[in-house]
């Protein structure tokens, strides 16, 4: 179910993708609204499933983390399943999609280095085939999606 969206909620949502952690009479200084009026539309996004949850943005190269690669795998017959079932011994893996095309999944994945990165494959090889690559860089994040709606 689609939802409708006004100019304030856009802003709201703009605000909160660059920085969840403002309070809602911050939130309403920047767009010109009671901190009653911004709560309330703020709860109304959660509650309409708009904002699924306030996660923190977690640098891993702090923990040691300094390799961002992203996996896309190929399965056989049961593999795809089997993985699926064992997907929570991998905790380098951020995040897994399951997607069309050539692959069945892609996964973004962190590690510390590329004998971590050997040993994630050689996980992995047992459930499929994994094609690899390593990120350079990151251009560009979700977090201006929203400017386009009231700019």
């Amino acid at each position: 179910m689609k939802i409708n969206l006004d100019e304030y909620d856009y802003k709201i949502l703009q605000i909160l993708t660059e920085n969840a952690r403002l309070s809602y009479a911050e939130i309403g200084r920047k767009i010109s609204l009671s901190q009653s009026a911004t709560k309330e539309r703020v709860l109304n996004l959660v509650d309409n499933g708009v904002i699924k949850g306030f996660d923190a943005a977690i640098d891993h190269t702090k923990l040691g983390y300094k390799l961002k690669v992203i996996i896309s795998m190929k399965f056989k017959n049961d593999e795809f399943k089997q993985f699926i079932a064992n997907l929570h011994q991998f905790h380098e893996i951020l995040s897994c999609k399951r997607i069309t095309g050539e692959y069945c999944l892609m996964m973004e994945c962190v590690l510390k280095d590329s004998s971590h990165l050997e040993n994630l494959i050689d996980r992995l090889i047992p459930y499929g085939t994994p094609t690899t690559s390593v990120e350079l860089s990151e251009i560009q994040t979700n977090r201006g999606f929203f400017k386009r709606f009231f700019n």
